[in-house]
């Protein structure tokens, strides 16, 4: 029999391997949740701010038609917007109509005191609440969420401003500190800056259950959003050094959008460019620019970029961990190679002891 690990993620969910796929709003679709599945992991889908029913129910279809026979779908949901003023009426028809083995909330992971956990918990499913400091994990420990992900400010996308949370590392170990002092047994998840087995290895070494892979999983064959492959392509080239968590593209995108950014969530780990260069620590400027002209010619020239798919101005989302991306592969294999690799580095780890 293979080896494998087993840690209390496993034994809570189910799955053979514990690594998440974290759910990327426009990325984490059916086939790569399924993908994620069939490698035995926990392969999310992104209900972002479940403003289209339709498009979320093609996903979890493409998800049962490609994921191991039984497998149970698994939504990722945006606090802000997804249940914007504390109204649950959207999370609560998306899990009557698709029953989800397990949710994961994020900004803010906890809403109304804890009544999106209660009433995903009512309605049979595992709750996991990404948090990004500790006052946001004491939350969802009170709340009595049944897992969280510490997700360090290494982590590629949307995330608690810099100012305001800590490194993976450090995140991560606290939170499983504060997590076995907790009444309820919950597990912990270590998300940001992890592509590889040595990441999950060393979440576990922490006392972490598993870990979180997302912008791994962004440059895999599965992922949606990237339909000429070029934010995938620039992925593979780039290295650690070339990701930064700014605001700057958040300011700019969120003009007229239905779903702005709110603090302390309106930050994102990108891949530095011309627009950063520009703007980032020079953020007061660039609203004023913005506020000062109906027809901004920054946010014009912004927008016909994004068109162009011009990376040179445009975010790429992306995490630190990224340096040690090197091809685009399937997710399915991502996952085998990750677990695979943890396991060689705890071997490699407890070859170091002497009796």
């Amino acid at each position: 029999m293979p080896p494998s690990i087993k840690t209390r993620l496993t034994a809570l969910t189910g799955c053979k391997i514990p690594v998440m796929a974290a759910p990327m709003a426009g990325v984490s679709g059916g086939a790569l949740a399924a993908a994620v599945a069939r490698a035995g992991g926990l392969g999310f889908i992104a209900a972002g701010h479940a403003n289209n029913a339709e498009a979320l129910n093609s996903q979890v279809s493409q998800f049962k038609s490609a994921a191991p026979e039984g497998a149970q779908p698994l939504l990722g949901f945006i606090g802000f917007s997804s249940m914007k003023g504390g109204d649950l009426s959207k999370i609560s028809a998306a899990l009557d109509e698709h029953k989800p083995k397990i949710c994961q909330f994020f900004a803010p992971s906890i809403v109304d005191g804890g009544s999106n956990v209660k009433l995903a918990q009512s309605k049979g499913a595992l709750v996991f609440a990404q948090v990004g400091s500790v006052k946001e994990a004491n939350e969802a420990l009170d709340a009595g969420v049944d897992g969280i992900i510490a997700q360090g400010r290494e982590a590629g996308g949307h995330g608690l401003r810099t100012e305001l949370g800590s490194g993976t590392l450090p995140l991560a170990a606290r939170v499983v500190e504060l997590a076995r002092s907790n009444a309820k047994d919950v597990v912990v998840l270590a998300a940001g800056g992890i592509v590889d087995g040595r990441g999950l290895a060393a979440a576990l070494s922490l006392g972490c259950d598993g870990a979180v892979l997302g912008t791994r999983l962004w440059a895999s064959q599965e992922a949606m959003g990237d339909a000429s492959g070029v934010k995938r392509e620039a992925l593979v080239k780039a290295e650690c050094d070339d990701v930064l968590r700014t605001k700057v593209f958040d300011i700019l995108q969120d003009v007229g959008s239905a779903n702005p950014w709110p603090q302390p969530f309106d930050s994102v780990g990108a891949l530095k460019n011309d627009t950063t260069a520009q703007w980032h620590e020079n953020e007061g400027e660039l609203k004023g620019q913005l506020q000062a002209e109906a027809d901004s010619k920054v946010l014009s020239d912004f927008r016909d970029a994004s068109k162009a798919i011009d990376l040179s101005k445009v975010c790429c989302y992306s995490g630190e961990g990224v340096g040690s991306i090197t091809s685009l592969d399937s997710a399915e294999t991502i996952v085998a190679a990750v677990e695979a690799e943890a396991i060689e580095q705890i071997r490699r780890i407890s070859s170091l002891i002497e009796e």
